[in-house]
């Protein structure tokens, strides 16, 4: 099984053989152990940012590539950004349309949105329908 910072250990392994280091030269240096370094390739569990911080800086390796590598930092996909953007513009357009309404009320509008955009679909739907 492929662990969850086997990208990291990877990139690792070809920095640490590119420098010419062996890997007890490389854990010791940052005060890793050996066991543990080897484990980064197979191991489920996430491993500690501290120790991929600790041999990055010993290979030189940009530290966020190598906590990202490691499974440590994950990107936001496309969807997941459109959506903080959407929520971002809407809780916007709220403030912004309903000046001085309790945020209490806002908040009960928000939790009730998904319904309320469904009305909107059968509502638009409709239109559509009368307009043809």
């Amino acid at each position: 099984m492929t662990g969850v910072a086997a990208a990291f250990h990877q990139r690792a392994e070809t920095e640490r053989a590119r420098l010419g280091m062996t890997k007890l030269a490389l854990a010791a240096e940052p005060g890793v152990s050996r066991v543990t370094y080897d484990r980064l390739a197979t191991q489920e569990k996430a491993p500690l940012p501290a120790t991929i911080i600790r041999l990055a800086t010993a290979l030189g390796l940009d530290r966020d590539e190598a906590l990202k590598l490691a499974g440590l930092i994950v990107e936001p996909t496309p969807a997941q950004i459109a959506e903080r953007r959407v929520r971002a513009a809407m809780v916007e357009a709220l403030h912004h349309r309903l000046p001085g309404v309790d945020p209490a009320v806002l908040a009960a509008v928000a939790f009730h949105m998904g319904d309320i955009l469904q009305g909107l679909a059968g509502e638009l739907s409709g239109q559509v329908e009368d307009s043809s």
